[in-house]
C-alpha cells in the first residue's frame, strides 16, 4: 500500500498535535494542500518528523482529523478492530435497553461517524468527507459484524454543510424500519422514528439521566421541552400528574403515543413555547414538586453565549419560582459553549436571586455509550444537575 501524502504543521500545529488534541485548524497547517476532501493523509512536524495519519478536510477550519497516531496501514482490519472495540465496550457498559449509541465520532476512533442501533436497526450518520469515502466499505463491515435488521442513513444534518458534504434524502440501504419501531429503555417502552425524528430518533445520550430521574419521581411534575416526553415516561409512575410542555405538534403527540404504549394516564399535554409558559405559571402561582428542564441547544457558537447564559437563567428561575419545598429540579444544557462550571454558577444565581436554598444531589453528563475524549473538551456537551430545594 503506498504511503499516504503528507501535510506538514506549523510549529503551533505540532505543539498542538503533542497535546493530544484529535483537531489540527487550517490556521496551523505550513501550507495549503492541493488534496481531495477526505483524503488519508500523513501528518508531519516542520521538520518532517511523523506525528500521525489524519482524515483531511478541503473547507473546514478544521483541517485535520487524526485518525490514528501510529504508521499502519488503515485498511478494513483496521476499521474492523476499531469497531470490535467500541462493541466491547457498548457490552460492558449498556444495560436494561435494546438502544444506545454503538459508534460516536473520535470517541471510538472514528472522525465524523456516528451510529445508533434501535433493537438493531441502525441509523448512521456520516459528518465527514473521510467517512463518506469508505462509507460502502463499513456498510458492509457492519452487515458482517452485526447482522443489523436494517440500516438507514441519516445524511440530513445541517453539520455535513460545514464539509462540503450534501444535505440528501433519508434512505433505508439495508432491510426494513417497523412501523412502529418499539424500544425498550429500563421499564418503559418507546416508539422511535428513525427516518424522521430528531438526531437518529431518540435522544439516546439523555437515557442514564432519564433513569435516574425515574427514582425521584413524586407528587406533581413538569417536563419542559418534553420532545417525545423520555423523561416524563421514567417519571410517570411516581407521579400524581407529569405536564409535558413542547411547541412541536408532531413531538407531543409522538409523547402521547408512548404514554398509551405504557398504559400511562397521567400525562398532561401542553402544546406552547416553555417560556411563555413557565411565565404564564408563576403569574397562576402553581407549583411542582419536580420540574425537568432539557431545553435545546441554545449557544450553538460563541456569538450565541450571551443570549444563551441569559436564557438558562431565565429558565431556572422561573423554575425555583414554580417548585414546592423539597422540590426536585433536573436542569440541563446541552451546549458545548457553556461550561458545566458556568452552568452550575447559573443555577447558583437563580436560586439566589429566588431566594431559594438549594443542595446539588447529582453532577451528571451523556450516558457511558457516549464517551468523550478528555483530549477533546469539545465531546464534554451535556450537562445535567439534580438539585433540591433545601
Amino acid at each position: 500500500m503506498p504511503l499516504p501524502p503528507a501535510i506538514r504543521l506549523t510549529g503551533k500545529g505540532r505543539r498542538w498535535r503533542l497535546s493530544g488534541h484529535p483537531w489540527i485548524y487550517r490556521d496551523d497547517l505550513a501550507a495549503e494542500p492541493d488534496l481531495a476532501a477526505g483524503e488519508l493523509v500523513r501528518v508531519e512536524s516542520p521538520r518532517g518528523e511523523f506525528l500521525g495519519q489524519a482524515f483531511y478536510s478541503a473547507l473546514s477550519r478544521i483541517a485535520l482529523r487524526f485518525v490514528t497516531f501510529d504508521s499502519e496501514a488503515v485498511d478494513d482490519n483496521f476499521w474492523a478492530a476499531r469497531l470490535d472495540n467500541a462493541l466491547a465496550l457498548r457490552a460492558r457498559v449498556v444495560r436494561d435497553t435494546d438502544a444506545c449509541r454503538l459508534i460516536y465520532g473520535e470517541a471510538d476512533g472514528f472522525p465524523g461517524l456516528v451510529v445508533d442501533s434501535y433493537a438493531g436497526h441502525l441509523a448512521v450518520q456520516v459528518l465527514h468527507p473521510g467517512m463518506e469515502r469508505r462509507l460502502p466499505d463499513l456498510i458492509n463491515l457492519f452487515k458482517v459484524r452485526l447482522a443489523p435488521a436494517s440500516i438507514t442513513l441519516r445524511q440530513d444534518a445541517e453539520v455535513r454543510r460545514l464539509e462540503g458534504l450534501p444535505l440528501e434524502e433519508v434512505q433505508t440501504v439495508w432491510g426494513n424500519v417497523p412501523d412502529p419501531l418499539v424500544v425498550q429503555e429500563g421499564p418503559v417502552r418507546c416508539l422511535v422514528d428513525i427516518r424522521a425524528g430528531q438526531k437518529t430518533g431518540l435522544f439516546l445520550d439523555q437515557r442514564e439521566n432519564r433513569l435516574a430521574a425515574g427514582f425521584l419521581a413524586r407528587g406533581e411534575i413538569l417536563d419542559a421541552f418534553a420532545y417525545q416526553g423520555g423523561f416524563a415516561l421514567h417519571l410517570a409512575a411516581g407521579a400524581k400528574k407529569v405536564t409535558l410542555v413542547e411547541s412541536s405538534a408532531a413531538a407531543l403527540a409522538m409523547a402521547q403515543e408512548n404514554a398509551r404504549l405504557n398504559g400511562i394516564a397521567n400525562f398532561e399535554p401542553v402544546r406552547a413555547n416553555v417560556f411563555s409558559f413557565l411565565k404564564k405559571a408563576v403569574q397562576e402561582g402553581r407549583r411542582y414538586d419536580v420540574i425537568v428542564l432539557d431545553p435545546p441547544a441554545f449557544a450553538k457558537s460563541r456569538r450565541d453565549r450571551p443570549a444563551a447564559l441569559k436564557g438558562y437563567l431565565e429558565l431556572n428561575r422561573r423554575a425555583f419560582q414554580l417548585l414546592r419545598p423539597q422540590g426536585l429540579l433536573v436542569t440541563c444544557s446541552c451546549s458545548y459553549n457553556v461550561r458545566e462550571e458556568e452552568f452550575l454558577d447559573l443555577v447558583r444565581q437563580a436560586a439566589a436571586l429566588e431566594g431559594r436554598q438549594a443542595r446539588l444531589l447529582e453532577r451528571r453528563g451523556a450516558a457511558r455509550d457516549h464517551p468523550a475524549l478528555l483530549s477533546l473538551p469539545e465531546s464534554l456537551y451535556l450537562k445535567c444537575l439534580f438539585v433540591e430545594i433545601f
